[in-house]
């Protein structure tokens, strides 16, 4: 599955570290790959609650949003 995150906030290098820290250990995570601003994150099931509610929370901190764009 691939899930577009549009350009999150980092207010220092550490908070970039943190979130991609957070990404990482999401359950299913394959990789995430930068194009422009945007970050497109491939897991391999969000069927479960838990990870689209961890995806939204780090969403949340970060202020932006995620749209799942593909299988």
């Amino acid at each position: 599955m691939v899930i577009e995150i549009p350009g999150p906030v980092f207010k220092c290098s550490e908070d970039e570290n943190i979130f991609f820290e957070r990404i990482y250990a999401l359950p299913g995570y394959e990789m995430v790959v930068s194009r422009g601003l945007n970050l497109y994150l491939t897991i391999k099931d969000m069927s479960g609650k838990v990870a689209a509610e961890e995806l939204q929370e780090i969403c949340n901190i970060w202020n932006t949003t995620f749209t799942v764009i593909g299988d």
